[in-house]
């Protein structure tokens, strides 16, 4: 009891903030240690508490008392090689730029309506410069209970978190970024900035044995998702920094329901077979924005207005997945409920995967269906206006996000997933230590014209590795590494029109973005008045998985300056997981 008791504090101390969570819902496989050492084939191994997630059915496999507390660091290593220059769609030549160090408070002002300018000319004509992403360390916790309540029927419960990418800052707090030709505004900027979702989910479960070879269980979940992002908006089409907006949204949809139903069937001993389903409601967080205009522009002081939001709504995606598991049993599966094994009672041994068996192969498809999120919308009050603060000191006011509409649409363009998982364990001393290996392949799950920063739901193969070793006869302590190798995708920049061409085509379209094919490459200031803007054509890198579709949020799109094209790049990416957990028998 007092093991149990000091199992309770430190789960407390780990739980008390509330976990960062991946809004859209995807997640890398291996939620927790078991899982991460298994390459996340697990679906059909009733281990440990965490069958609450992936096959609630399997609580009535689990025996006596059981707590898990357990937590997976993710190391995520992610960069963007932007295609094109800082000159790109800089319109409003008449306009300078500030920038200001948020180190030293210094400034540097650049006058982009100036041709000749050398500040100005070496603006245009510099290459994007690559921007990573600065991540968020945090560990992601899992705690779960589970009991057997009688032959039977097992129950649990537990916060059981996703098993998500951490979350990363992109550029300063201003979205700058530090050149070799000192600051510059990152070209990611509208993509995201920043994002601090949080995220809590209690969740509770049963499974029931119906007879000797079939399981059946569900476990039902309630959500709480608080929004937090930011990125860089524009005053009006294009990407002079002087135009730039910073909007930082925040909301919390206090009931996100999700429920999982599994069917476990055992035709002998020696195997398992598992079916599972998982449901998850939509998010629609209210809350409020706040704009922040004049950070690059000289000619304005710096103001933050409030806006309501009604809603940051998106599909959650839902899962189908499936395993079949064979073991290598040293005896058949024991009868009754265990309560008195992890106490010694009668000399008794704990029965499980680690007392039982010399080893065991399980293979898993998961089949994601991400491609329900095609649209993130944020809805607001009518009417919300935006406020801009001259040096002057007179106050004007902006519609945001346009006068045409009171919403912001974000494109996703997910796709659905197909995840394979192959994992196992061999019990060196049964009952004392074991090692675990595996691997997983996922498709991709994005169309790449839309690939952008909040997810990477890219093609991606995982190497697995962990061990288990039980002491003191009832604590189970597991170790897990993982490197998962992502795919390098280059989403190429669009061919060049004029973009009063490319303007027409879009008011014809309705204002319709999905038929911006072109993007406008002039630098933004001619030499004179007589010559047309000089155009930069990037060079693109080798070979392509798409062409760049995904716009800027504006508030304005003036003649001849559509909608931006802001997410052509290379990305690049890795990810390392370490995850340690104990589980406790009482």
């Amino acid at each position: 009891m007092r093991l149990f008791r000091v199992s309770l504090i430190v789960a407390a101390i780990v739980l008390t903030p509330l976990q960062r969570a991946a809004a859209g819902g995807l997640e890398f496989v291996g939620a927790g240690s078991q899982a991460m050492g298994r390459g996340g084939a697990v679906t059909a191994r009733a281990d440990d508490p965490m069958v609450l997630s992936y096959n609630p059915a399997g609580l009535a496999e689990l025996r006596g008392n059981q707590l898990l507390i357990n937590a997976n660091l993710t190391l995520f290593n992610a960069c963007v090689d932007p295609i094109g220059y800082y000159g790109w769609g800089a319109y409003r030549g008449g306009s300078p730029s500030r920038f200001t160090d948020p180190a030293t408070g210094a400034t540097t002002t650049v006058n982009l309506g100036t041709a000749n300018d050398p500040g100005a000319n070496a603006y245009y004509n510099q290459p994007l410069d690559t921007v990573c992403g600065k991540q968020a360390v945090t560990p992601v916790p899992q705690i779960g209970f589970t009991s057997r309540v009688t032959e039977r029927l097992g129950i649990g419960a537990g916060l059981i978190f996703p098993n998500i990418l951490p979350q990363a800052r992109w550029g300063g707090p201003t979205g700058l970024i530090e050149s070799p030709q000192g600051l510059r505004p990152a070209a990611t900027r509208y993509m995201q900035m920043n994002s601090g979702n949080l995220g809590l989910f209690p969740t509770i479960g049963f499974g029931f044995r119906v007879t000797d070879w079939l399981r059946i269980g569900a476990a039902f979940e309630w959500g709480i998702i608080a929004v937090d992002n930011t990125v860089m908006s524009a005053l009006s089409s294009g990407t002079t920094p002087a135009g730039d907006i910073i909007t930082h949204v925040r909301g919390t949809d206090w009931f996100v329901p999700a429920a999982t139903g599994s069917i476990h069937i055992v035709p002998t001993d020696s195997i398992d077979i598992v079916g599972a389903f998982r449901y998850q409601g939509d998010l629609d967080a209210s809350g409020h924005l706040e704009t922040t205009t004049g950070i690059f522009d000289p000619t304005r002081q710096v103001i933050t207005s409030n806006l309501q939001v009604l809603g940051v709504q998106q599909h959650m995606p839902w899962k189908l997945r499936g395993g079949i598991r064979y073991a290598r049993r040293f005896a058949p599966r024991p009868t009754g409920t265990g309560q008195g094994e992890a106490a010694g009672v009668d000399g008794q041994r704990i029965h499980d995967a680690l007392e039982d068996e010399r080893w065991d192969v399980e293979v898993d498809v998961e089949y994601q269906m991400n491609g329900r999120h095609q649209d993130q919308f944020v809805r607001y009050v009518p009417g919300q206006v935006v406020w801009f603060l001259p040096t002057n000191g007179m106050l004007s006011p902006g519609r945001f996000p346009d006068a045409t509409r009171d919403y912001t649409q974000i494109r996703k363009h997910w796709n659905d997933q197909i995840s394979a998982r192959v994992g196992g364990t061999y019990n060196l001393f049964p009952g004392l230590f074991g090692i675990s290996a595996g691997a997983h392949y996922e498709n991709r799950g994005v169309d790449p014209a839309y690939m952008q920063l909040d997810a990477w739901p890219l093609s991606r193969f995982g190497v697995h590795f962990g061990v288990v070793m039980r002491i003191a006869h009832s604590i189970d302590l597991v170790a897990a590494y993982s490197h998962i190798f992502q795919e390098t995708l280059i989403v190429q920049a669009p061919d060049h029109a004029e973009g009063a061409d490319i303007s027409r085509d879009y008011a014809a379209a309705g204002n319709n973005e999905d038929v911006i094919h072109n993007i406008d490459k002039r630098t933004g200031v001619a030499p004179s008045r007589s010559e047309p803007a000089p155009i930069l054509n990037e060079t693109k890198p080798a070979g392509g998985n798409g062409t760049a579709r995904l716009t800027s949020i504006s508030t304005l799109t003036p003649s001849a300056q559509p909608p931006w094209i802001i997410n052509a790049g290379t990305y690049r990416s890795q990810i390392d997981v370490v995850s340690v957990g104990m589980n406790v028998h009482f």
